[in-house]
């Protein structure tokens, strides 16, 4: 055999050999270890049979770094780099084949220098309605991108790389572990790890309700998980101090906060924390000293044409912004102190009664008392068409509005008397006046009905001579036939300048005989006057002690007034205490206009004195609804309170005080200050000299008419 043949045979031969060598493929039982490093490097060791030849190995579907064949049932391996996590199977590639062998995971891990650990955390309970800030510190916390408690996720904030802050998330109460992860793995499941939700303190009830809103309120909550409360709050204040009185109870002192805020409860514990309750809203109200208060209105009838002023009367209406009456803004008001406002009332939309309310700065306060707007009166109709000059004819008026009527007024002077009968009836009887027509005017609430030549009166003749009375300072009744043929005189009647003395007993009458004389002197002029009072059944019970003309004036006039006049001194008894009498003073001349009537003691606020020189005498105007002159200027009707305008004393159901028709001074630059346009200058006055002038004669048989005119010395 040739060299070519004996090699080619020789080739076979090996080739053969090493096929028979060779086998079946390979096979991994096991490896060591099972995982390793995601960067790569980890030694690991299979072991199983075939290995014999191996021209490669797979870490899954990456070579190894390298190998060594040790045997044919072992191979060692340098693991790739992978990711973290990542599970893989082997390949080991011989001669005779290879595949991917299912037994012996290798699983990527990050090395132990790189995993996030938690060691502690701080605090390690809270309550269940979160917002604990809790502290996790480990190592390797720098990557963490999630926190969790339980399973719910948390917002978190990496300090550094070992420390890591999160707020907890509202939790049922209990126990629950946390977990930290990060990129390089997750930190949990230790047991120093866990974190407790704590129920929070609940609260189920309030008393009271509302306190002073300058604080001090006590205030009791019940509720429970009370117990080592560490605070209260009154909305987002803290309470002035507090105490628990049990697991189920505290009482708390209110802080001080703006009128009318409504506040929630919030109890704060160690491990509860705390939560707004909705249950038991708390009210900051005013407290009850400072509030308003409406208690009166006078006068509490008034026109519903509006222009009436009132007064109303309470207490803490100081500071007072609006006023209103039935929803209305008054005309105008004004606050005189604390317990009175003065208000001219508006117009109402229509006759009926309506609400008062005042706003301070403490609040509201409404009336809970009457108030009525009424329609004007009117007057249809005057019964009958004459009367008796000499006064004394009653007359029936008709109309509708009449009810609480405060005046009837026959040609400028007051009915000697008048009763209101019912809404469309007035009796009223007539006073002394000058013959002719006579406008016939009726007062009320709601305004005054006009009825234009409403009466005539006539002159009756006079039969019978005064007598022994003609030409005397003082009213002495004519004696006997002097006057009267049977029977006796009257008191005096009426009077114009002179007295009027009717007879009594069975020639009494309308058209009884009469006779006349002059009356006393009223002033420095010569000019005289007289008085007529109503009985005192008509006039809350009053009746006239004395009065006189003196010769002196309490005290000096007002800088710049001058008067004709001299003061006219009046004392009245048997009234009820507080009420008011109505009298008539007549003068034979007329007073001059622009005059006022002024009166001398103590007066209500506002009355040319203010605060308590109120309480000293002083001179002062009567309003025209309390000294009402007759448009001819001859009589003036005055309406004296016992204890009020036109009362000096203090006794009570007793009025004294002087007064008389006075010129004021002008204001500086013109006269619309309240008087005339200037003053009316008049000569010094003679010396003073008239006797007292008491008018209290006892009443004699029947009285003619339900008013008399009463005079004595």
């Amino acid at each position: 055999m040739s060299f070519v043949r004996r090699l080619a045979a020789a080739l076979l031969a090996a080739m053969l050999c090493c096929l028979a060598s060779a086998g079946s493929p390979p096979t991994i039982t096991g490896l060591s270890p099972t995982e390793g490093t995601m960067y790569g490097g980890t030694a690991v060791t299979l072991a199983g049979s075939g290995f014999t030849g191996a021209m490669g190995v797979y870490f899954g579907n990456i070579r190894a770094t390298r190998f060594t064949v040790d045997s044919d049932t072992q191979i060692t391996a340098i693991a790739p780099a992978q990711p973290p996590g990542t599970s893989v199977m082997f390949d080991i590639v011989t001669p005779t084949g290879g595949m991917v062998h299912p037994i012996g995971y290798f699983t990527y891990v990050v090395p132990p220098e790189l995993r996030p650990t938690v060691t502690h955390i701080s605090p390690a309970r809270g309550p269940a309605s979160g917002g604990t800030t809790v502290t996790f510190t480990g190592t390797n916390l720098a990557n963490t991108h999630q926190v969790r408690f339980g399973n719910v996720a948390a917002g978190f904030t990496v300090v550094s790389d070992t420390q890591v802050t999160a707020t907890t998330p509202a939790s049922p109460a209990g126990m629950v572990s946390t977990e930290l992860t990060t990129a390089y793995g997750i930190a949990d499941g230790s047991f120093g790890t866990f974190f407790e939700f704590i129920p929070q303190p609940t609260i189920t009830g309030v008393s009271p309700i509302e306190g002073s809103m300058f604080g001090g309120t006590v205030v009791t909550l019940a509720g429970g998980g009370f117990t080592g409360a560490t605070g209260v709050r009154f909305g987002n204040v803290a309470a002035a101090s507090f105490t628990v009185d049990s697991d189920t109870q505290i009482t708390a002192i209110a802080p001080p906060q703006p009128l009318g805020t409504s506040v929630m409860f919030e109890v704060f514990t160690p491990d509860g924390g705390g939560m707004v309750h909705p249950i038991g809203y708390f009210t900051y109200v005013v407290p009850p000293e400072l509030r308003p208060t409406l208690t009166g209105a006078s006068p509490a009838r008034v026109s519903a044409a509006g222009g009436t002023q009132v007064v109303l009367t309470g207490s803490n209406l100081a500071g007072a912004s609006s006023l209103r009456f039935g929803g209305f803004p008054a005309a105008s008001f004004t606050v005189d102190s604390p317990t009175r406002i003065t208000a001219t009332t508006p117009a109402a939309a229509s006759p009926g009664f309506v609400t008062i309310d005042v706003t301070t700065p403490y609040g509201r306060a409404d009336s809970p008392f009457g108030f009525e707007f009424v329609a004007a009166p009117t007057l249809t109709g005057v019964a009958p068409a004459t009367a008796n000059a000499a006064g004394g004819t009653t007359l029936v008026l008709s109309g509708s509005g009449f009810a609480d009527a405060t005046a009837v007024v026959l040609g400028g002077v007051a009915a000697r008397a008048f009763t209101v009968e019912s809404d469309s009836r007035i009796t009223a009887i007539t006073p002394p006046h000058a013959a002719g027509p006579a406008a016939v005017e009726v007062s009320a609430p709601g305004g005054t009905a006009t009825l234009a030549s409403g009466v005539v009166f006539v002159d009756l003749a006079v039969r019978g001579a005064c007598g022994t009375a003609t030409g005397q300072a003082r009213p002495t009744p004519p004696a006997g036939a002097s006057l009267c043929s049977a029977g006796l005189a009257s008191s005096v009647a009426s009077v114009q300048g002179e007295f009027s003395w009717t007879c009594a007993g069975q020639n009494g009458g309308a058209d009884a005989p009469r006779c006349t004389a002059p009356w006393a002197a009223a002033g420095g002029t010569g000019g005289r006057a007289t008085l007529d009072l109503p009985e005192a059944a008509v006039n809350n019970g009053w009746t006239l002690e004395t009065a006189s003309f003196q010769h002196t004036l309490p005290a000096p006039l007002p800088p710049g007034a001058s008067t004709s006049h001299w003061p006219l001194h009046l004392r009245l008894t048997g009234g009820a205490a507080g009420s008011s009498a109505r009298l008539t003073v007549h003068y034979s001349t007329p007073v001059p206009q622009g005059a006022v009537y002024l009166k001398h003691g103590p007066s209500p606020e506002g009355l040319q004195c203010s605060g308590t020189t109120c309480a000293q005498p002083h001179w002062y105007t009567l309003a025209p609804s309390a000294a009402l002159f007759a448009a001819d200027r001859r009589s003036v009707t005055l309406t004296l309170t016992d204890g009020g305008l036109g009362d000096s004393d203090d006794v009570s159901g007793q009025i004294t005080d002087p007064g008389l028709p006075v010129l004021l001074a002008a204001p500086a630059g013109g006269g619309n200050g309240g008087g005339p346009a200037s003053a009316v200058p008049v000569p010094a006055l003679n010396p003073w000299a008239i006797a007292l002038l008491a008018l209290c004669f006892p009443a004699l048989g029947h009285l003619r008419g339900t008013r008399q005119s009463l005079s004595k010395q």
